[in-house]
């Protein structure tokens, strides 16, 4: 069985494209099999997205998938983006869309923070819950190396994904763990570099 989290999926090739307003601006999304949320923009995404304050400065866009988080945030914040994931069809995606998207945006193909440089002021992840806790668990310790100073870390998980149990490793890893936002079991969360 194929996965969207591994580099190379072998998949029969069936493009389509997604509308979807955000903040007032039609964002439109080239998608394709075998990569995540293929069929309609991901709830968790856009849940993300929606309870995210103002950001400024850098942001990188972790495990990007076709691009919705990086690009629609893009559009309503002053940011540079620049997205990464191991699958190359995802990356491959993610470029289209932020051309289709008119965002400027560099693309990075690595697994979690392996082929990532330098730091950001802003890093998002949906993680993939899929690929299971050790390379989430990955992601959240990692991720405080490539913050700047203040730099926050913002995740978006399902409560039947392990959202306390995400809580409470990233208490442990940056000792300020907030809720944005906590609905129907879907939980926004931001922590901050403060060392």
């Amino acid at each position: 069985m194929t996965h969207y989290f591994i580099e190379n999926p072998e998949i029969l090739t069936n493009e389509r494209e997604i509308s979807i307003e955000v903040f007032g601006h039609e964002l439109c999304f080239l998608t394709n099999n075998g990569l995540f949320s293929c069929e309609k923009i991901d709830e968790s995404s856009l849940t993300l997205v929606q309870n995210m304050p103002q950001i400024n400065g850098t942001l990188l866009d972790l495990g990007c998938g076709y691009g919705f988080i990086g690009i629609a945030l893009a559009k309503k914040n002053n940011i540079t983006l620049t997205q990464s994931d191991i699958n190359n069809l995802a990356l491959n995606y993610a470029e289209k869309n932020a051309k289709l998207n008119k965002i400027p945006a560099t693309q990075i193909h690595s697994d979690c923070f392996s082929k990532i440089s330098g730091t950001f002021d802003n890093i998002t992840l949906n993680p993939p819950i899929h690929a299971g806790k050790q390379t989430m668990y990955r992601m959240y310790e990692e991720s405080v190396e490539f913050l700047n100073k203040n730099g926050a870390f913002f995740i978006v998980i399902q409560k039947k994904h392990g959202a306390e149990s995400t809580l409470k490793k990233l208490n442990e890893i940056f000792k300020n763990c907030e809720i944005l936002h906590k609905k129907r079991g879907c939980y926004v969360l931001r922590c901050v570099k403060s060392m």
